[in-house]
């Protein structure tokens, strides 16, 4: 599948030509926004920051408490939105029938593990 998006990406330079120019300059706002906050930001370090608990509590027990199961279904969810947003926009790319029928297939794949995984937070939330 790789090489096929490739031999369309490269029959079309203006594509390649446009996503460089765009991962280009993404990349350089990501770079500037990035020393910029480090340039303005403050630098305090006290006992506080320096210490295990940022927080600035102090741990109340030995043993970790368990986490909730909908933080690991958040998180579960934020990266299936993730990947697809990243999928779909490959498909974009792509301007042909054969990519059509991929991008089908992929979007009913993920509504069934939506349906899925919220069948799971709800059988978990009724517990």
């Amino acid at each position: 599948m790789i090489r096929y998006l490739d031999k369309i990406m490269l029959s079309k330079g203006v594509l390649i030509e446009t996503f460089i120019i765009y991962a280009i300059g993404i990349s350089l706002s990501v770079f500037f926004l990035y020393f910029i906050g480090i340039l303005f930001a403050p630098f305090a370090p006290d006992g506080v920051k320096t210490d295990h608990f940022e927080c600035g509590l102090p741990a109340s027990s030995s043993t970790p408490k368990k986490a909730n199961f909908g933080f690991f279904m958040f998180a579960i969810m934020f990266i299936v939105a993730d990947m697809t947003g990243l999928f779909f926009t490959l498909f974009v790319y792509a301007n042909d029938f054969h990519a059509q029928i991929i991008a089908s297939v992929f979007a009913v794949i993920i509504a069934i593990a939506i349906t899925l995984s919220m069948k799971e937070y709800n059988h978990a939330q009724s517990l």
